[in-house]
């Protein structure tokens, strides 16, 4: 395989952010299709494309999928805020409260409090959204005020 000059972005040492398992730094680029990386969290190295690169879209095949969401934080009404330390088997999930307290969980029901946080997230974020030209336009007096100007404007084109 033939090596190119790398882009300035993609020299050897360039460390990028991923967007499931932290920092990478770039080891070796041979072209836009191979560029050689290194996770900088477990040293695991493998090839990816610059494209994908750059977009964070890399993923580190040796940590298995249940880990990348140690960290993550939940509410819960019974605990209150509880965050994952540890997945110990693939229903088996280990939080902690604030007060430092362990509880574990199966993975399914953690699993239905972030369903549930992000349907609370999603229904706050959402505004009503305006359904005709007149709702759109119902801002202030000034606006109201430019809109019957423009409406008499069409009103009166094309009679003179």
């Amino acid at each position: 395989m033939k090596k190119m000059e790398a882009p300035l972005d993609m020299v050897n040492g360039a460390k990028f952010k991923t967007n499931k398992h932290g920092y990478v730094t770039v080891v070796d680029y041979y072209n836009c299709h191979t560029v050689i990386i290194a996770f900088d969290n477990t040293g695991n190295v493998r090839a990816i494309s610059a494209a994908k690169l750059r977009n964070g879209l890399v993923t580190d095949r040796d940590v298995p999928p249940e880990s990348i969401m140690v960290g993550e934080q939940f509410e819960s009404a019974k605990h209150g805020l509880l965050t994952i330390t540890q997945v110990e088997s693939e229903n088996m999930v280990v939080l902690t409260t604030v007060d430092g307290e362990e509880i574990r969980m199966l993975w399914p029901t953690v699993q239905k409090m972030k369903d549930k946080l992000e349907q609370l997230d999603a229904a706050r974020n959402t505004k009503k959204s305006p359904t005709s030209l007149s709702d759109l336009t119902k801002r202030n007096k000034k606006t109201k005020e430019i809109n019957n100007m423009f409406n008499k404007i069409l009103k009166d084109y094309g009679k003179y």
